[in-house]
């Protein structure tokens, strides 16, 4: 069961119709409504049903969402399809705007991203002193992840448990996996702890203070961090695993934390958000958060690729900015291409969903004119002299292809600068003095660093 939904405001009905009556995919010189339905429609096939769980989706232009659609069923206890107000658990999604609170503090002069951890959380302990509150954003303060500590000591996600409770476990968690601001090391306690400073600053419950700052000005009515198993979530979506032959519930209804995770929203709600990133008619504190929450870091001379709650990124010769998010069987991935106004939202209430992948095909199919120019510079024919074998890259509808000898074309996927894999094996491209590509090394775990030169 499907529903489209084209117009919940008089401004997405009017982008609507400009979006339908002008807007031209790459390559194309009209577009037909009906065949770029059809390409989305395509990428979640397998979704498309009246009886399984789903994706709910969105694409959007300059802050206004261009297209939604949903696929599968919110609850099938009760066969209530996914639409614009289904309430989906966001995962860690929810971190960039657990920073955006904390960063509201910051801007006000109450918090200092210098400060120590030890400066607002009582009965910290010595092992870990000289974490600071940058820190906890970025990644980098070294501390045990609160749910790998939770597995340890035999905790179940499904114990109700306050924040109080959660940093308890922080604090016993004995010893830092690194020096504090010496590299990446990605872990859920630093959103956690935030949220903890944030309640000891402002005295007040986090997810009260972060509708009062956020949520409530920007309209955004049905979203809320779920700190709280007693609060009543209206549409709310359940979450699913596969396993013989049908679905099993694995939606945890006693889990309450929040920081790293626990936001609830819906695609109707994120276009405000979208409104948030793209609009110059919001408060000046809204326009200093905007800047600050994309400030990045160096760790050991290095540009981090996170700023708060945010991966910054250069991919397809874009800049892409956003975040991935997996828990109790939700999946969701949330991407900005700010170099040419589109993002794109996939949220899913299935284990076995991949957004992240359905999002970079719908980057392919919105934005392949910008992505072919950018990959065009792979292309070519690629030989190495000691195996006398040549490879062919070719690039199709927005992907670049790999061909052969005795194997079927595959699409390959940029990791970082000028590297590239298909499968397991992966491509690390050579430039010569001119910064042309010159060939690649091809490693396959059991061989290494294979030279091929570029014809």
């Amino acid at each position: 069961m499907i529903k489209k939904n084209y117009s919940t405001t008089s401004v997405f009905l009017i982008l609507t119709v400009v979006f339908v009556s002008a807007f031209s995919l790459p390559g194309e010189t009209s577009t037909d409504s009906t065949d770029f339905s059809a390409k989305i429609d395509a990428l979640f096939s397998d979704y498309n049903k009246s009886d399984t769980p789903g994706c709910a989706v969105a694409v959007f232009q300059d802050g206004h969402a261009i297209y939604q659609q949903h696929y599968g069923i919110a609850n099938l206890d009760y066969g209530i399809p996914i639409d614009n107000n289904s309430a989906f658990y966001m995962a860690s999604v929810s971190k960039q705007f657990t920073a955006a609170v904390a960063g509201l503090l910051i801007l006000r002069g109450e918090l200092s991203s210098d400060d120590k951890v030890s400066d607002h959380i009582e009965d910290w302990p010595e092992w870990a002193s000289e974490v600071t509150v940058s820190q906890l954003f970025n990644h980098t303060s070294g501390l045990p992840d609160i749910y790998g500590l939770m597995r340890i000591a035999g905790i179940s996600l499904s114990n109700v448990m306050t924040v109080d409770d959660y940093v308890e476990i922080i604090r016993n968690g004995e010893s830092l996996k690194h020096e504090p601001g010496a590299q990446y090391s990605y872990t859920n306690s630093g959103y956690t702890l935030l949220v903890a400073i944030v309640e000891a600053i402002t005295e007040m419950d986090f997810a009260e203070f972060a509708d009062q700052e956020i949520f409530s000005p920007l309209g955004m009515e049905n979203t809320h961090f779920h700190n709280s198993r007693h609060r009543v979530i209206p549409n709310r979506v359940i979450s699913y695993a596969p396993g013989d032959n049908r679905f099993r519930q694995t939606y945890l209804s006693n889990f309450q934390g929040i920081g790293g995770g626990g936001l609830y929203s819906t695609l109707q709600d994120m276009e405000q958000w979208e409104m948030f990133w793209n609009s110059t008619e919001l408060s000046e504190e809204f326009n200093n958060l905007r800047e600050w929450m994309l400030h990045r870091e160096h760790v050991r001379g290095e540009l981090l690729d996170y700023a708060h709650g945010l991966q910054v990124q250069y991919r397809m010769g874009m800049n892409v900015v956003g975040h991935s998010g997996s828990f109790m069987g939700f999946k969701n991935d949330y991407r900005r291409y700010t170099d040419h106004g589109f993002s794109f939202l996939t949220h899913c209430n299935r284990e076995d969903a991949d957004p992240g992948e359905k999002n970079r095909e719908l980057a392919q199919i919105f934005l392949q004119e910008p992505i072919e120019n950018y990959i065009n510079q792979f292309s070519g024919s690629y030989y190495n002299y000691e195996l006398d074998v040549e490879y062919e890259l070719t690039v199709e509808d927005a992907s670049l292809i790999l061909n052969r000898r005795l194997a079927p074309n595959g699409a390959m996927r940029e990791t970082s600068a000028d590297r590239w894999s298909a499968g397991s094996w992966e491509f690390s491209f050579q430039r010569d003095s001119s910064n042309e590509i010159s060939g690649f090394l091809l490693s396959t775990g059991r061989a290494l660093d294979v030279e091929f030169i570029r014809k």
